[in-house]
């Protein structure tokens, strides 16, 4: 389904396609899911869906979440014309999240208030934001107008942001990351016509260089290489002189190592289709997984190996110190909405199934803005949505796609009905 956005946005948009390719927020895996391991709250995770903040407190024993048309700001606007494209966790563990409507959303309480950011970046389209892991205080955001695109700082958590932009450009900044292990060191990303490049400031945004990105190989039967969309996947959090981009040119998508401070880069890995999910693992490995369930793993000084199989890929991650690696699949085809694999990809166990929400987060607010909300949704889910899970988790055996088809309309139906209500936002 496409991604709806506000007239204005879509105006930007449109006018900065004459000097660029089309924006795509958050830049990395714009998709359903993402998730996050706030720091300082060892069983906490949250999930960012296209319904809302999940958030569990026991390690995925139990979910509760806050709806989206609470996230994005609670301003009562109709479920059709608002979305949230993609969360953040700052150092102190706020959630931030970028809405459709170009707005930035900042929920210092786990969930319970979502005020809206102000500053320089009210009333622009917010394209990206990317809070620094180590500062709590620094917060970067992309906005994007009819003659570019521009940087943004704020230094009081995304509650605001200053009036100067940080960098400006006449093409598109596709995304924006912040070293953890030298909080000077930013990268960023650009790409218009016959243009990637990468960005990298170490001196917090003051002076910046540029460097020039590979181009991808011609399609089959065409002669001319692929100018790729850029796109950030990460820095290295242990060394700063490494981010890892992923290349996106139809019809191959990338994965691209930079070293040496953004003077050298590898592409590492390129499949023809796409990559949904990333992430570099406390080993240093990498792992990337496609949306057809394909889990392709690099180890330390490796390349990366022929892929695996695993679940339909929304997202990966990992909290830090642990060895466990998460995953967001496809509830009905893999069996879970969210599984962890303790022998490094190889198998998933089931964490949770969306289905197994127990309604709106506890607080007040969100139990007053979110239940009509849960009355809707849960309907899709069935008449267990709301009871806590009885198992406790374990391999799961995906349906096979025989038995899918083998349930006539019944089953098409039920998932059709969950895109409808919960208004999957695919923009691959």
């Amino acid at each position: 389904m496409t991604l709806l956005r506000s007239p204005r946005a879509l105006l930007a948009a449109a006018a900065l396609a004459l000097v660029s390719t089309p924006s795509l927020a958050n830049g990395a895996f714009p998709d359903e899911f993402s998730i996050f391991f706030p720091p300082k709250a060892p069983s906490r995770i949250l999930v960012g869906a296209n319904f809302g903040a999940m958030i569990s407190e026991d390690s995925g024993a139990t979910w509760r979440y806050a709806c989206e048309p609470y996230v994005t700001t609670g301003s009562g606007l109709a479920l059709s014309q608002v979305n949230v494209i993609f969360y953040q966790v700052a150092a102190d563990g706020a959630f931030l999240t970028d809405t459709t409507i170009g707005t930035v959303t900042r929920s210092p309480d786990v969930g319970c208030s979502w005020p809206t950011s102000g500053g320089s970046i009210a009333g622009l389209d917010v394209t990206d934001i990317f809070p620094s892991p180590t500062d709590p205080a620094f917060v970067l955001a992309v906005t994007v107008t009819p003659t570019g695109s521009s940087l943004w700082a704020s230094h009081d958590g995304g509650k605001s942001f200053d009036a100067s932009a940080v960098y400006t450009s006449n093409v598109l900044i596709t995304g924006v990351e912040i070293a953890k292990s030298d909080p000077a060191v930013i990268y960023a990303t650009l790409s218009g016509p016959s243009l990637a490049k990468l960005l990298r400031s170490a001196d917090s945004g003051k002076t910046w260089a540029t460097y020039d990105l590979p181009t991808l190989p011609p399609p089959p039967g065409q002669q001319t290489a692929i100018t790729p969309r850029p796109l950030l996947l990460a820095v290295d959090p242990e060394d700063a002189t490494v981010a890892y981009l992923r290349l996106l040119g139809p019809p191959y998508d990338a994965i691209a190592i930079v070293s040496n401070a953004g003077q050298s880069v590898e592409v590492a890995l390129t499949i023809s289709g796409v990559f949904s999910a990333f992430v570099r693992a406390g080993d240093k490995s990498l792992y990337a997984g496609t949306p057809d369930g394909k889990l392709y793993h690099r180890p330390p000084q490796g390349a990366f190996a022929a892929p695996i199989k695993g679940p339909r890929f929304r997202c990966l991650g990992q909290r830090p110190g642990s060895t466990d690696l998460y995953a967001c699949a496809d509830m009905f085809l893999d069996g879970f909405s969210v599984g962890v694999s303790h022998d490094g990809g190889a198998t998933f166990q089931k964490v949770m199934k969306i289905s197994e929400l127990l309604g709106p987060l506890t607080c007040a607010a969100v139990q007053n803005a979110c239940t009509d909300h849960w009355n809707r949704i849960r309907v899709v889910f069935g008449p267990d949505a709301g009871t806590p899970p009885a198992d406790g988790g374990g391999a799961v055996t995906p349906p096979s796609s025989g038995h899918c088809a083998s349930t006539g309309g019944g089953a098409v139906a039920t998932l059709a009905l969950v895109a409808f209500a919960l208004r999957r936002k695919r923009r691959r």
